[in-house]
């Protein structure tokens, strides 16, 4: 039916621009490849106004009519600097019948368009995106027969609006551009768009100088400030080394020397001690999720075959997208797990004795000061990263930072502001954080009564599942894309929340228990049989999890039974950590063979140091890259693999500088002002601090590099 509907539109749209081409009154010298261009209707339209308009009494409308006037004049005498308007304009787009639905124009030509017409007044160029209503157009098709079957089965829809790119004098109001605009269309397809609001003021740009506002010179200030320290510090600290000596850490603290080596330096080690897989989970979990991500910007890109996004939707390759959100459920898993380890070797030099607002202060002062970074870049010079049609459409984070970023910086916006986030991906920082701030609850009586205290932890985990699985019957929620008519909605009450988060994390947290207790220091044994039973119970839960709802989403299948979704949701998370934990528990143990191998690879080591400015950085980078386009684009995984390497690359070397610049002087600021108490706060899996010990130091120590 798309497809009928689409060429009918397409047919329609053509004869509109054969009868704008009859009507046009412009004695043009020569051939003119606007002569057929719904822009000199436009223009034209506005000429025949302002013959009539002119003694009215509304100054900005006749300043509006006298420039197009003039235009127009411009235009009929193939004037150069006139015939840019309508050049500039966005034409009737090729891919129409693929979902192609914007025509944007060129941006940069209608902003940098200009005429001195007297000293005293310039014609500037304004930019809009005009969305034009064409559900009458649709309603005119025919659709063919047997449509069902050329029609994909995803949700596929009829679009609404055509958004097309138009140019007009800067002393144009939207409203006025808007009511032209709406006389075209009337003339030439004798249809009233009279009560439409095809042009709003929002949608518009001009070519402004830049004026600095406070914030934005005080993050400038900030960069600058930071940037001459580190150069200072380097300085300081390369004479010392050159002289034998060693500086002290306050002064060093910005130091490159110091820093750099603990990001990018890798040793080799056989110390029993260290879990080298958790730096390969880490850091193959941290690029899945720049990869989903990725595809969600993607998406909003303006493709020329975007239709085709409808049946990759269907394709198995697909669900690596559709079920990203797996490496989150990694995250937590470790996160519970090294949150245990850490406290649990501070309780043995202590005694059993935590220091709980000294845990909470380190926990606060280490993530938030690159978090603050990014939402100050984001309220003030962001604004100024890029431009065009696709940044007027996307490009919006400044506006969400301006009502809800001090949610973020108190790390409650999962609860506070599920629909509305400063940093998209922060919601993960504040599940993990209040999941830290509740960790003494299970810590304490696990350390003082041991496998006691499991029982009533298991059961909290249990009774959280219990809560997903609730929330999912009584809203009506369905995993399974097809169905699912409720996105954002479903994942306020079930993904962002930390209660359905706490299964995940608990089974880091008592997988954690059994490994400090029972497996720290020295490898366990197994039976050949049991370790590839274990490999195959565990690779294929996960491939389960991922692939387990494809089938779904095929055409044809069945409607899914509301419970389906309720019981997947928990049940696959868990069953995914569980899985984990194996792949973690083999490797230490020495039964992981090439896939431990593999995730000990010391490459693994450096990112995994980048990863946590990496989290922070990507999304931001992704919605810059994305929203700069000015020109059309082709949806294909070949397409999406380049642009994440590309994004990726970008996002990872910002992250060096973030490491280098914020995080690393921070944690050593943090370790010479706190030199013991630094050792408190359990170590997060996102966090850069190396936690390695010497063995010869400390023979009895576990440490766990992260």
């Amino acid at each position: 039916m798309v497809r009928n509907i689409l060429f009918g539109f397409g047919v329609t749209l053509l004869t509109v621009l054969g009868l704008v081409q009859c009507s046009y009154n412009i004695s043009t010298r020569g051939f003119s490849p606007f002569r057929s261009d719904i822009a000199i209707a436009f223009f034209e339209e506005a000429q025949k106004q302002s013959e009539n308009d002119l003694t009215s009494r509304d100054v900005s409308r006749k300043q509006c009519l006298r420039d197009i006037n003039k235009i127009y004049e411009g235009i009929a005498d193939l004037q150069e600097w006139a015939l840019e308007w309508p050049d500039s304009w966005g034409r009737l787009p090729v891919g129409l019948f693929w979902g192609h639905t914007i025509s944007m124009g060129a941006y940069e030509e209608c902003i940098a368009a200009s005429h001195q017409q007297t000293e005293a007044h310039t014609i500037r160029g304004k930019y809009c995106l005009a969305n034009i209503p064409i559900e009458e157009y649709y309603k005119q098709v025919k659709p063919r027969k047997n449509d069902i079957q050329a029609r994909v089965s995803y949700k596929q829809t009829d679009p609404t609006r055509f958004q097309l790119g138009i140019c007009i004098p800067k002393s144009c109001s939207a409203k006025m551009g808007n009511d032209l605009l709406i006389g075209v269309l009337k003339n030439v397809t004798n249809i009233d768009f009279l009560k439409k609001n095809m042009v709003r003021e929002t949608l518009c740009r001009t070519k402004e100088p830049i004026i600095l506002e406070g914030i934005d010179i005080f993050a400038i200030s900030l960069v600058a400030t930071v940037t001459a320290i580190m150069i200072v510090s380097s300085i300081y600290d390369a004479v010392l080394l050159k002289q034998g000596q060693k500086g002290h850490p306050l002064l060093t603290a910005f130091s490159v020397y110091t820093n750099a080596p603990k990001i990018f330096t890798v040793k080799e080690t056989k110390n029993p001690n260290v879990i080298h897989c958790l730096a390969g989970l880490r850091s193959i979990s941290m690029m899945w999720v720049v990869f989903g991500h990725g595809y969600m910007t993607f998406n909003q890109l303006p493709h020329l075959d975007r239709n085709k996004f409808y049946t990759w939707i269907e394709t198995p390759y697909s669900m690596l997208v559709q079920n990203a959100t797996f490496c989150v459920d990694t995250f937590f898993f470790m996160s519970g797990l090294l949150m245990l380890w850490g406290a649990f070797r501070e309780m043995e030099k202590t005694k059993g004795k935590l220091n709980i607002p000294l845990m909470y202060f380190h926990r606060y002062i280490r993530l938030t000061p690159i978090l603050a970074v990014l939402i100050l870049y984001i309220m003030s010079l962001y604004r100024y990263s890029g431009q065009g049609p696709m940044w007027i459409k996307i490009a919006t984070q400044d506006k969400k930072c301006s009502d809800t970023w001090w949610y973020t910086l108190l790390y409650i916006q999962n609860y506070a502001t599920p629909h509305n986030y400063c940093v998209g991906q922060s919601w993960y920082l504040a599940v993990d954080t209040q999941l830290y701030v509740l960790s003494p609850l299970f810590l304490i009586p696990l350390w003082k009564w041991g496998k006691k205290a499991l029982g009533p932890i298991i059961v909290f985990g249990l009774l959280c599942m219990a809560c997903t699985y609730a929330t999912f019957m009584k809203n009506g929620f369905t995993l399974f894309r097809v169905q699912d008519d409720d996105v954002d909605r479903r994942q306020a009450l079930t993904y962002y929340p930390t209660h359905t988060r706490v299964p995940t994390w608990l089974i880091g947290v008592i997988f954690g228990y059994f490994f400090f207790k029972f497996n720290r220091g020295r490898q366990i044994a197994m039976n050949k049989t049991l370790v590839v039973l274990g490999w195959t119970v565990a690779l294929g839960t996960m491939l389960a999890c991922v692939w387990g709802p494809y089938w779904r989403i095929l055409p044809g299948t069945p409607n899914a039974p509301i419970v389906e979704g309720a019981l997947y949701e928990p049940i696959s998370r868990a069953s995914w950590a569980c899985a984990i934990g194996w792949i973690v528990w083999a490797c230490y143990n020495g039964h992981g063979g090439i896939i431990n191998d593999f995730l000990s690879w010391s490459f693994f080591q450096v990112l995994a140091r980048l990863s946590y400015c990496m989290y922070i950085i990507h999304r931001i980078v992704q919605n810059v890259n994305g929203a700069r386009l000015q020109h059309d684009t082709k949806f294909g995984d070949y397409e999406a693999i380049l642009r994440f390497w590309h994004d990726f690359g970008i996002a990872l070397t910002l992250s060096c500088f973030a490491t280098l610049a914020f995080e690393a002087p921070i944690l050593g600021i943090e370790t010479a002002i706190f030199r013991r108490g630094a050792s408190a706060e359990p170590k997060k899996p996102h966090e850069l601090t190396n936690v390695t010990t010497d063995a010869k130091k400390d023979e009895k120590s576990c440490s766990i590099e992260s």
